[in-house]
């Protein structure tokens, strides 16, 4: 075989193997990678096109993270790790106390019952039964708000009011007072970062709204009169200058001017020309018109 003849084959045979390679790369790998090379394309423009999303949905992230750290730092209850009854009584003594001690009904009271406990995971409370409870309305008005504004979880999951009323010993005055029960639950937490707090501080002295137990009309009512007031009932009028009533009661004489404070009621109208003297009494709620007259004869009597 020739030289020129080898060389001829030998570049067919190249030229085969190139076009062959040729045709390979342009008919099949070529157009996988121009395939793959779009679908990248078209998934970095939709990410394109989805970043003002993105950006809202971090910026919304980061702002509820700012909000949650700051209700976190700001938060002023103490939620301790385990709760037992002592502890809780005495966290109640301490309401107590700031429920502060009336003149009538002296310091608020209650029989505490604990009822068992309930486990939710990371968090759980026990139940306590506050029964026999009686207070008035100001010093129960301020024991529920320590319980509601203390630097302990406490939840008042239920409670019951009613209004009460009795005379006292000696029958001169009407105690007024609000018997109660509640169920109260005290948490406790798993999570030790939860147990204190920063903003944890003592609770301000806030004074109580007007009583919406107090009654209208009283259902019951003292029969005495404390002593050192008047019973207008039974004075008897010796005699009526303008402005001033002479009136015995008993055997002690009182000197009343228009507007002088009687029990249960004041001087309201002193007629000298009608002998007349007229107290306005409030009983329990209810006003009555009260008209005594000078007792002629009796007064020659007693001369």
């Amino acid at each position: 075989m020739s030289f020129k003849l080898r060389n001829t084959i030998v570049l067919a045979v190249l030229f085969l193997l190139v076009a062959g390679g040729g045709g390979f790369y342009w008919m099949y790998y070529q157009p996988k990678q121009l395939s793959a090379a779009q679908t990248e394309i078209d998934k970095i423009d939709s990410e394109l096109v989805d970043f003002p999303n993105t950006v809202r949905q971090v910026e919304d992230l980061t702002n509820l993270l700012v909000d949650t750290r700051r209700r976190y730092d700001s938060r002023s209850k103490e939620i301790p790790p385990f709760d037992i009854s002592s502890q809780t009584y005495a966290y109640m003594s301490r309401g107590i106390d700031e429920a502060g001690f009336t003149a009538q009904n002296g310091y608020i009271k209650f029989n505490m019952t604990y009822k068992g406990a309930r486990n939710l995971g990371d968090y759980g409370y026990n139940m306590y039964d506050l029964t026999d409870g009686e207070g008035e309305f100001e010093n129960l008005y301020k024991f529920i708000y320590f319980l509601e504004n203390g630097n302990r979880l406490y939840k008042v999951n239920k409670i019951t009011f009613e209004n009460r009323e009795a005379v006292l010993g000696q029958a001169t005055d009407t105690r007024k007072w609000i018997a109660f029960s509640m169920e109260l639950h005290a948490y406790f937490t798993r999570i030790p970062e939860l147990s204190t707090s920063l903003a944890a501080k003592s609770l301000p002295v806030v004074p109580s709204p007007s009583d919406p137990f107090n009654p209208i009309i009283l259902s019951v009512l003292p029969s005495n009169p404390p002593l050192g007031e008047i019973n207008a009932d039974v004075v008897e009028v010796r005699a009526i200058l303008p402005g001033k009533v002479f009136a015995m009661e008993g055997e002690e004489l009182h000197v009343l001017h228009l507007g002088d404070k009687v029990w249960n009621g004041y001087v309201s109208r002193i007629s000298p020309s009608e002998s007349k003297v007229e107290f306005t009494l409030n009983e329990g709620g209810i006003l009555r018109k009260l008209v005594k007259k000078i007792m002629f004869d009796q007064v020659k009597k007693t001369r």
